[in-house]
């Protein structure tokens, strides 16, 4: 018999926020919504490096010279920010796994990453002196280099973030058999992870470097058997309830 695909999300019926029980189940079916928040303390922590961290280091190689400047590649480098929030979101509401999973790698990369800044304190002095007048230029001009400094940049938080959120989707129930999506997913991937350094926000040794730090922060989240640190009564609790929620629809 032929599987159908699994729906994008199913969201709650919104009867269920007027019932008090339904507003019970809700929370107990969608808590991990939660972690979405930590976010905003790791935004804040990257704000306070934006400030107060003077470079004291700067990283650059001979093959950042060969990497041409190219303003279009703002496009995806911009796409990056709508496109993770709306895969979160879809990850969210479609596998509590899944999202967790997905979730953690950014934000262990993220932490990761502003760990580095902090003890080694570096920048880039690649960014050109823009002299065009289109609007692609423009935007690299008043909406990147203007509002996010050449510090803090090695690993790339940018290419991190991307390439956790392509491993998520490759890896969950939602796109597992969605095969158009994960090439589309791909392409993506490489578009945004090339404009870091088209438009001279980043050195190819942080791209190289944001690289081999998620292939260790994969096998830390999605390799390692992570039900080894709970108990046998806590795992059988936790499966009952999972087959109780499916029994009850």
């Amino acid at each position: 018999m032929k599987q159908t695909k699994q729906a994008f999300i199913v969201l709650p019926n919104m009867k269920s926020f007027i019932d008090p029980d339904g507003r019970r189940t809700i929370i107990r079916q969608y808590w991990h919504s939660l972690l979405f928040f930590g976010y905003l303390f790791l935004a804040f922590e990257f704000m306070l490096l934006e400030k107060y961290i003077v470079p004291q280091y700067w990283i650059s190689c001979s093959l950042d010279l060969l990497i041409p400047f190219i303003p279009i590649f703002v496009v995806p480098y911009m796409l990056w920010f709508p496109i993770i929030a709306v895969v979160l979101i879809l990850l969210c509401f479609s596998d509590r796994g899944d999202f967790i999973r997905t979730i953690m790698l950014i934000y262990f990369g993220m932490a990761v990453a502003m760990t580095i800044y902090m003890i080694f304190p570096h920048g880039q002095s690649l960014r050109p002196i823009i002299t065009g007048d289109d609007y692609f230029s423009g935007l690299v001009r008043y909406n990147i280099y203007a509002n996010d400094t050449n510090t803090n940049c090695c690993p790339s938080i940018h290419v991190l973030n991307q390439l956790a959120l392509h491993i998520g989707l490759c890896k969950s129930k939602l796109f597992r058999d969605r095969r158009g999506w994960k090439i589309t997913s791909l392409v993506i991937t490489i578009l945004v992870c090339s404009s870091t350094v088209l438009i001279k926000q980043h050195s190819i040794i942080d791209v190289a470097a944001a690289l081999l730090l998620e292939i260790a922060l994969y096998l830390l989240v999605f390799r390692l058997d992570w039900s080894n640190l709970f108990s046998q009564g806590l795992k059988s609790k936790l499966r009952q309830r999972e087959l109780q929620k499916t029994e009850n629809g």
